[in-house]
């Protein structure tokens, strides 16, 4: 679908207002956040025919055995040990959840960007009575049946696209998990994602988004090689604001390593 520029100018003056008035309006690459993006988009600035390199560059990444063998110590980027961490944190997130909104039903999930399944596996599987699993990558929506097992046949729907280009119906979820996937996502089609998530949830349902954040002072931070953003945590806050979004719980994840970013996680409806 061709950017509407305009409206991308928006935003990113939007989330730029947002970072100036928290401190992280300095980045030395680029002076502004609308600046980043009409350069990493630069390639569909004049001819909106074809995908751009932002998306197409990303899932070539994924797509490649040799960046990410299709196991969970390739899915986490050779970190396959904090999973069970992970999990756990999680499933403790969604207890949160459920008291903080006790509207919450536990009957239809899905898992954006999940890849050979290991959150629907270990997270989803265990709380929900069905899940659907989106996973851009088909060699690695190929793998998930075979990963997830016994419970695969409560896995109800294999998606195979990227989250720009999900549209689930209305009144589908009453959970729509997206998990290290987000910063993917320029930040138009994060916003308008959002939007049609919120349109999918179920009464009670939540969004949840957990996700690397920023906390050196920066911004942001792009990864060239998979074609990247990890934000900040105000960045997420302003998008997540611009999606007319409310902010139910936020939680940082306890128990990785040190050398990893730090990780939070947002439930929203």
């Amino acid at each position: 679908m061709p950017i509407d520029w305009d409206e991308l100018k928006r935003v990113s003056a939007q989330v730029q207002a947002d970072l100036d008035g928290v401190g992280l309006d300095f980045h030395l690459e680029f002076s502004s956040v609308y600046d980043m993006w009409t350069t990493k988009l630069a390639d569909i600035k004049d001819d909106a025919t074809k995908p751009a390199a932002w998306y197409t560059q990303g899932a070539d990444y994924w797509e490649d055995e040799e960046n990410c063998p299709p196991d969970v110590g390739g899915v986490l980027g050779g970190y396959g040990y904090i999973s069970p961490v992970d999990v756990e944190g999680s499933t403790a997130f969604l207890a949160r959840v459920q008291a903080l909104r006790p509207a919450f039903k536990r009957d239809r999930a899905i898992d954006c960007g999940g890849g050979i399944g290991r959150v629907v596996k270990h997270l989803l599987l265990p709380l929900f009575a069905s899940v659907d699993l989106l996973e851009q990558s088909p060699r690695l929506l190929k793998a998930a049946p075979r990963y997830i097992g016994a419970e695969k046949h409560r896995v109800e729907t294999l998606l195979c696209m990227g989250m720009q280009d999900f549209d689930p119906s209305p009144n589908s979820y009453d959970l729509i998990w997206c998990q290290w996937v987000c910063p993917h996502l320029m930040d138009l089609d994060f916003i308008k994602f959002l939007q049609r998530c919120q349109q999918a949830l179920r009464p009670g349902g939540v969004i949840c988004i957990k996700e690397n954040i920023i906390v050196d002072g920066s911004p942001y931070e792009l990864d060239e090689d998979d074609s990247s953003v990890t934000r900040s945590a105000a960045y997420y806050k302003s998008i997540f604001r611009q999606a007319n979004l409310t902010l139910l719980a936020d939680e940082r994840q306890e128990g990785f390593p040190e050398e990893l970013y730090p990780v939070m996680t947002y439930a929203l409806y």
